[in-house]
């Protein structure tokens, strides 16, 4: 018998239901953390409730043995957390203070030798902080998530940035052809979700949700305590989204300086774990801008995008201060960043795919945040450090040598799996029958450590 643990996280809670009905048959008992009552309640009508354990605001804070000593860095999950940093602080330290406790116990009570879950709000990094600290717990913490690039695959992440992946190295045979570029599937699904925002039947439906508090949990860690706080969030967005459409001019490709090398920024949406969880320390994206601008040479041109599923998320001075930047253009947001890859010299990203479909593409490629693909020849991750120090030719002539896109390839290929890793509602194909079957494969290899 093999003692697991599920981080319960919404709509991919159901992936995980299904995947450890599966591994129920191989021996693999299934335990559970919990923010959310409602899906505690659905859970406890499928597990034993010994195997679950509920980690409400109200049930987290009336726990009264002491604190680990051990330094998570609390001050930082709070600062990263999307929700708690809204929070009244008369709650939210305390709360992952005293969850740490609880934790621990569950732990190591149960045995727990992997805990599966993602690497996204403060009690996820918690545990995953805890498993790393404490080793006598025996337990390690992986997120199973997409890979990006090639489409329909997925690898079991060590680290919270999403740089390290498990290595299984489940052949020694070598891939005969190397990774493809391709647009990632998440991409065109948003796509479809971007259609209906901002149309007046969506608007409606946030109205009647935030009337009725739809799905709300006041006790829920991740949801915000207060309507209003939600309010002035939601109508903060709707705001920006018109004030962007009526007032901010992008530029075009055709209408771009012909004589000039191309610097390519894309920006992130914000709040998200790509930013505020794995690029932290740079999830200020106009500093971010205006430092790259700074070591710019006069030869070159910045292109800043914006991400299409970000309009809202920034404010019309967020914009205007980037178009008074010499050289820099706001490029369409529609624009196909394939093409703009391919007239840019260099590109820069906080963790984007960008860099790593540059990188494909044998551009240099930077992060400011560690990424997997820095492996690449020609992908490098940065800090503020090499800008105070460095040109920005320095930079872009010293890349460090790393793996051809045939042995990342067949790096990539070896350690990870076949199989849609995503959740029930951003992409219900991760619920199909054959796809829980190979994700399910995959955790039993990892789990039994067939390799």
């Amino acid at each position: 018998m093999k003692n697991i643990c599920f981080i319960a996280n919404y709509y991919k809670t159901d992936v995980f239901v299904e995947i450890a009905k599966v591994l129920k048959i191989d021996n693999i008992k299934a335990f559970w953390i919990i923010p959310n009552r409602k899906q505690y309640r659905e859970l406890r009508a499928m597990f034993p409730e010994d195997q679950l354990l509920y980690i409400g605001k109200k049930e987290v804070l009336a726990y009264s043995n002491k604190v680990v000593n051990v330094d998570l860095k609390i001050n930082e999950l709070v600062y990263g957390d999307r929700v708690l940093r809204e929070e009244s602080a008369t709650w939210t330290f305390d709360y992952l203070l005293k969850l740490q406790e609880l934790v621990y116990d569950f732990i190591n009570t149960n045995a727990i030798e992997f805990v599966f879950g993602e690497a996204t709000w403060a009690h996820e990094l918690v545990v995953h902080r805890l498993t790393m600290q404490f080793k006598e717990l025996n337990c390690v913490f992986l997120s199973p998530q997409t890979i990006r690039i090639p489409n329909g695959r997925f690898a079991f992440f060590k680290d919270e940035y999403l740089s390290s992946i498990k290595e299984v190295q489940k052949s020694t045979m070598a891939v005969k052809e190397s990774i493809k570029l391709e647009k990632p599937a998440y991409l065109a699904l948003n796509d479809k979700l971007l259609a209906n925002k901002g149309t007046l039947r969506h608007s409606l439906k946030l109205i009647k949700n935030f009337v009725l508090r739809t799905n709300q949990d006041a006790n829920d860690p991740t949801l915000y305590s207060s309507p209003s706080t939600q309010f002035r969030i939601r109508t903060t967005e709707i705001y920006n989204r018109f004030l962007f459409k009526k007032f901010i001019s992008e530029t075009k490709e055709d209408e771009l300086p012909k004589d000039k090398k191309v610097i390519l920024v894309t920006l992130h949406k914000q709040p998200e774990a790509s930013v505020d969880v794995n690029g932290r320390y740079y999830e200020n994206q106009l500093t971010l801008i205006i430092n790259i601008w700074r070591i710019m040479p006069n030869d070159f041109i910045l292109l800043v995008k914006e991400h299409s599923n970000a309009i809202g998320d920034r404010s019309l001075r967020f914009y205007k201060a980037i178009k008074k930047l010499r050289n820099t253009y706001l490029v369409n947001h529609k624009a196909d960043s394939h093409k703009l890859i391919d007239i840019s010299h260099s590109v820069f990203t906080i963790s984007g795919t960008i860099a790593y479909e540059a990188a494909l593409k044998g551009k240099n490629a930077f992060t400011f945040a560690p990424a997997f693909f820095n492996k690449m020849s020609g992908c490098d991750e940065v800090s503020w450090k090499d800008f105070k120090y460095k040109s920005l030719t320095t930079l872009i002539n010293n890349n460090k040598k790393g793996l051809s896109v045939n042995e990342f390839s067949n790096w990539l290929l070896e350690n990870s799996f076949e199989g849609i890793m995503s959740d029930a509602f951003g992409d219900p194909r991760c619920m199909h029958q054959d796809n829980i079957k190979a994700l399910s494969a995959a955790f039993l290899t990892v789990i039994k450590k067939i390799f």
